[in-house]
């Protein structure tokens, strides 16, 4: 178990996984009715060709035989990122899984927020991303400013509890950096894809703290794979710099 945002709350686990490295081997061999015992320096090359930028076929899918299931923990506005960059990565399989705490079943007692260490100013070239860090009076402001909201969403919620209001209506009134959680499953692809997406200039850095945590936690189960996931994504920034580089030069 990890805590990503390294505050005492912030949780992520690998609970099961279910295939390796000699299941991608042999899922990719199916379609010639091919079984391998064991990843050798041939299977090796297999995955490193099935999953190259370059090499013909590009052929994936056989990462999606590969299932993981996550227990996590993180700020609600993470949890939201999280799904959505989920849905666009989970190639409709069968087996994935996202199922959430629910602030309608539960009543919250004792709440837990998220406050970040660090306060970061809007980037100046990116409407999206963070830029630099406030100066050390602003750094105080904003953390009172916070914690304020986050007692007085919290005690507002509680006063509509009092008044008898149902918990999916006053759960409303929460703000999104109360933590909730949620297991996860879904196959290697999507987890690959996935960090992928949540490591890109300009990704928010709370979830680059989970994505980091996540290759901690898979490395062991297939590390054929991913080393090669990662060489491919290597060579993909790369070929996108040198395509940057010579738009530049043709707009000059």
């Amino acid at each position: 178990m990890l805590d990503p945002l390294n505050d005492g709350i912030s949780r992520i686990e690998l609970l099961n996984y279910m295939g390796g490295d000699l299941d991608v081997v042999n899922d990719a061999k199916a379609s010639f009715r091919r079984v391998a015992e064991s990843v050798g320096d041939r299977e090796k090359g297999l995955i490193n060709f099935l999953i190259s930028p370059i090499d013909e076929p590009q052929h994936t899918s056989p990462l999606r035989g590969t299932v993981l299931k996550f227990r996590v923990k993180a700020p609600l506005f993470i949890c939201r990122q999280w799904w959505k960059s989920h849905i666009a990565s989970c190639h409709s399989e069968e087996q994935d899984g996202w199922n959430e705490q629910s602030f309608r079943y539960v009543e919250i007692e004792k709440p837990e927020f998220y406050v970040p260490k660090e306060f970061r100013l809007q980037a100046k070239n990116n409407k999206q991303a963070s830029g630099e860090p406030l100066d050390e009076a602003g750094q105080a402001i904003a953390r009172s400013l916070w914690i304020e909201a986050c007692h007085d969403s919290f005690g507002y919620y509680r006063k509509l509890i009092g008044l008898g209001v149902s918990r999916e209506l006053a759960r409303a009134k929460l703000t999104p950096d109360i933590y909730t959680t949620w297991v996860w499953t879904t196959s290697l692809q999507s987890v690959l894809t996935l960090i992928d997406q949540r490591e890109a200039h300009g990704a928010q850095s709370e979830f680059t703290a989970y994505t980091e945590a996540i290759k901690t936690l898979i490395q062991p189960v297939a590390p054929v794979a991913i080393a090669a996931w990662g060489r491919r994504k290597q060579v993909l920034r790369e070929a996108m710099q040198l395509w940057r580089e010579a738009n530049k030069e043709d707009a000059a």
